[in-house]
């Protein structure tokens, strides 16, 4: 079993790959060239989109729920029906006419990477999220931020309970640490995911934009 957690990065796509034992860096410039047939995937992007009847995603307020300190790492994505406007001053606008908001430039600059996720077929690759997912694994949401030493230290000691592999500590001008880690909480989660259990929110039998995690450890 392969857990694969994927970070969009300045340079392209960060994965990680985790087999029980090693956290294994790999960087592309294509989201499709990262995908391992047979793993669980974990991928920190927006997949699929609100519209103009539902333009509010049920799994990025599930999302919320789980965090208090750090939701604000949860952003809204675009509606579906503006992810092809040539411009943020565009896209901008057409969102404020059809559902009465207009979207943030951090979601903006994610749209390229939302584009290229919404090509993957794969039954196996899900959304997901690393604050969320540590959240979950631990019974506690991080307490610092993912920035901070702290916070690297933080999510570096739940990362040690699985591997002594250290990744981030590669040194690469277009990729930065914080992708890294987050990469491997993914793949560690996508691990985890594959061999006890794995729930998505909402159920993704709905037919509404999901995120997978892993079962939720007793709190």
């Amino acid at each position: 079993m392969v857990g694969v957690g994927i970070d969009g990065a300045r340079g392209g796509w960060v994965r990680i790959t985790y087999d029980s034992i090693s956290l294994c860096l790999t960087i592309s410039e294509k989201l499709e060239d990262l995908l391992i047939e047979g793993a669980v995937h974990f991928v920190d992007m927006p997949k699929d989109l609100g519209s103009i009847d539902k333009p509010d995603r049920t799994c990025d307020a599930w999302m919320r729920s789980q965090l208090k300190e750090r939701k604000s790492s949860i952003f809204t994505p675009p509606i579906q029906n503006v992810l092809m406007e040539t411009s943020y001053a565009d896209a901008n606008a057409k969102s404020r006419e059809l559902v009465g908001k207009g979207i943030s430039k951090q979601a903006w600059n994610l749209v390229p990477r939302i584009r290229e996720f919404q090509t993957v077929t794969e039954a196996d690759v899900y959304e997901s999220h690393p604050e969320v997912c540590f959240a979950v694994m631990t019974g506690n949401e991080a307490r610092y931020s993912k920035k901070t030493e702290a916070g690297e230290l933080e999510r570096i000691e739940l990362l040690r309970r699985y591997s002594n592999s250290s990744p981030w500590k590669w040194k690469m001008s277009n990729v930065q640490v914080d992708d890294i880690i987050d990469a491997c909480m993914l793949a560690v989660a996508a691990y985890e995911a594959g061999t006890t259990g794995m729930v998505t929110h909402p159920d993704q039998t709905e037919g509404a934009p999901f995120v997978a995690v892993p079962k939720t450890k007793e709190r």
